[in-house]
């Protein structure tokens, strides 16, 4: 079977999965089965029958950002262990959410996570992890119990741990998105889908699971991006991405270019996607939205100026207080692209 007859029947085989953002507005805007509901900032909405996550980082210069996430199918919601998650047969949406100390053991508490997310998927048909998002406080911390160790780091072995412990040998790692926030959770959810996405890697960086580490460090296990086909849609996850080059932190302390550095990186990776995989993603037309993660609140007005220059005006951005995995980056930006 050629590309394009294996391109033909998966698009056949796959159920549509449309993503809505809505700024300043909680009004349910179609009214189809949803998948789930993610918000950002406040919201007033009461009496829901659909699985709605709020992500528990400051929202910067509005009240609302939301994102609603339709699909045509079925939608049924359930728990496994600490994992509530909303599920037709070929998709998944999940959140676990665990309370987090700061002397405690945050390896355990990672590895448990983890450990219940793949457990949770092989349960059911949706065993291929897609897109994560994971944040937890400090970040950069050192860990009580891993004294050579910053959280995050922590947190890539816990991961890896889980992987191991649970038999799981992905040839196709998650896009995904790790941030530090304040306050005191380990909060992570996740799609999910009873086939693999595709992976897209970034020319101009170093794939982040070959990172030179030293020995009691661990890689990150993630793609730098991820292509889906939902129905008739491509859908491409873009993970975290950050002022780096190779595996090197550029523009230290200057706020302004580590975010075009970003930029760029998705740029080129969108038109790597695009060369590799005959994708025809426009980098600023199918930009359905992107999110950026700032360290300083008062770095807003500057970020806002590199955003107003360098995306379209009708682009949804949510400005999101949080820190970074390296202590000198200073901004991380998302991006979400549907074709």
């Amino acid at each position: 079977m050629n590309n394009n007859s294996s391109n033909n029947a998966a698009t056949a085989l796959s159920p549509p999965l449309n993503i809505v953002v809505c700024e300043d507005s909680v009004v349910l805007p179609i009214q189809q089965p949803l998948l789930t509901h993610l918000h950002f900032g406040d919201s007033s909405e009461n009496g829901r029958d659909y699985l709605s996550i709020q992500t528990e980082l400051e929202l910067l210069g509005s009240n609302l950002f939301a994102q609603y996430w339709f699909t045509d199918q079925q939608v049924v919601q359930a728990s496994y262990k600490n994992i509530h998650y909303a599920h037709t047969a070929q998709m998944m949406f999940g959140l676990i959410q665990l309370p987090c100390s700061t002397g405690g053991n945050f390896h355990a508490l990672a590895h448990k996570a983890y450990c219940e997310i793949y457990e949770c998927l092989q349960s059911t048909s949706c065993m291929h992890l897609l897109r994560t998002w994971n944040f937890f406080p400090q970040i950069t911390d050192k860990d009580s119990q891993r004294l050579q160790q910053n959280r995050y780091e922590v947190f890539c072995h816990g991961r890896l741990q889980a992987m191991h412990d649970r038999g799981i040998k992905a040839k196709v790692y998650p896009a995904a998105t790790v941030i530090g926030s304040h306050d005191n959770n380990l909060q992570i959810y996740f799609l999910a889908s009873d086939t693999p996405g595709t992976a897209v890697e970034n020319p101009r960086q170093t794939s982040a699971y070959h990172y030179p580490v030293e020995d009691n460090h661990t890689q990150p296990l993630f793609s730098r991006g991820l292509l889906k086909t939902w129905g008739q849609r491509t859908h491409f996850y873009v993970s975290g991405t950050a002022s780096i080059v190779g595996h090197e932190t550029l523009h230290i302390d200057d706020v302004c270019a580590q975010l075009n550095e970003s930029i760029n990186n998705v740029e080129t990776l969108v038109a790597h996607a695009n060369d590799k995989h005959h994708t025809q993603l426009n980098a600023q037309d199918d930009l359905l939205y992107m999110k950026v993660y700032i360290r300083h609140r008062e770095d807003v007005e500057q970020i806002n100026q590199v955003l107003a220059a360098r995306l379209s005006n009708n682009t949804p951005r949510a400005l999101l207080l949080g820190d970074m995995c390296r202590e000198n980056l200073l901004v991380e930006i998302e991006a979400f692209y549907q074709a």
